[in-house]
């Protein structure tokens, strides 16, 4: 199987055939645009409240770091994913700043003076960081109130032990990872797969398989899952091929996140009626899933604007824990 998208992880020189996607029919692709529309009006009203406290949008300063070895290309998706969020962060006022860190030592003393900068209200880091350490290294040095991407171990703390049903999780207001959140509001947006996910502790939830078990996305999302009564098994590099091929072939739901090495690492076996969403950079689905999923999300489905939207919410709500904390 694949190595997952981690920051020791090598790339891989496989590239898989996706052209395929573009001939998902409508009634099957998942609406990424429309969920991103939703949740940027969300943060344009947590915004305005923000305003209500005196601060104006235009002084909400984010600090953005892109990791990067000197004379090395920046990875493609982070670069994709910075000039957009950029874009929209500004579009809508916000004061965002990427700056390049060469090194593991430059990194951390960025985002130590980030911290205790009174005019930086979010900081956020364009994972992965090729500096041989973990991501979890760099974001204990993020404070939780300027922690855009609810990451850190606060913030993941306080969803993990906050129990709900999948009603009372769109009513949320703590800041949570924006990948792993972004997936639970696409499928939270169509009517029959929210019906999926039980309402009161008697009902049993559905079946949810996640080919990634990084802090960004696959520890966060499992947690968010289970806590809304879905039972969802990880699968990782250590995952015996044996069980991997079950848990897809018996799966209501099939989150993929990790490069494929191969052919043989691309998600085709699923069950029918199947629901799939496929968050790798480069594609990880076999042309067989269109077949046989009920709804899809494919690598090209602009799950990237829906992460944006949710990043933009958790600006807001820092900005207001951190006026709540000077006031």
């Amino acid at each position: 199987m694949g190595t997952l998208n981690m920051p020791q992880a090598r790339k891989s020189s496989f590239a898989p055939d996706m052209s395929w996607t573009q001939q998902v029919p409508p009634s099957k692709r998942l609406n990424c645009i429309a969920a991103a529309e939703e949740v940027f009006a969300q943060a344009e009203q947590k915004l305005a409240q923000v305003e209500e406290t005196g601060l104006d949008r235009g002084e909400i300063r984010v600090a953005a770091f892109m990791p990067r070895l000197p004379n090395v290309e920046v990875d493609r998706g982070s670069r994709r994913y910075a000039s957009y969020m950029g874009k929209q962060f500004r579009r809508r006022g916000l004061d965002f700043r990427v700056e390049e860190a060469h090194s593991a030592d430059a990194l951390e003393l960025l985002l130590m003076g980030a911290q205790v900068h009174d005019k930086i209200y979010g900081t956020f880091i364009f994972f992965p960081a090729p500096f041989g350490k973990t991501e979890d290294y760099f974001l204990r040095r993020v404070r939780p109130e300027k922690d855009i991407e609810g990451l850190t171990v606060e913030n993941t703390g306080r969803m993990a032990l906050n129990i709900k049903t999948v009603d009372e999780e769109e009513k949320y207001e703590g800041v949570v990872p924006c990948t792993a959140k972004a997936i639970l509001t696409l499928l939270h947006q169509h009517g029959e797969i929210k019906n999926m996910f039980p309402r009161e502790a008697r009902q049993s939830g559905p079946t949810v398989a996640i080919c990634n078990s990084s802090p960004r996305i696959g520890i966060p999302l499992q947690s968010m899952l289970m806590r809304i009564g879905a039972t969802a098994l990880m699968i990782h590099p250590q995952t015996r091929p044996e069980d991997r091929e079950a848990y897809l072939q018996t799966a209501d739901i099939i989150v993929t996140a990790f490069p494929a090495q191969s052919e043989a690492d691309l998600v085709r076996n699923v069950k029918d009626g199947a629901v799939i969403i496929d968050c790798s950079t480069e594609g990880n689905l076999h042309a067989d899933v269109l077949h046989k999923a009920a709804y899809l999300s494919t690598h090209d489905n602009h799950l990237g604007q829906i992460t944006t939207a949710l990043a933009l919410y958790n600006t807001a709500l820092c900005a207001l824990w951190q006026r709540g904390m000077k006031g």
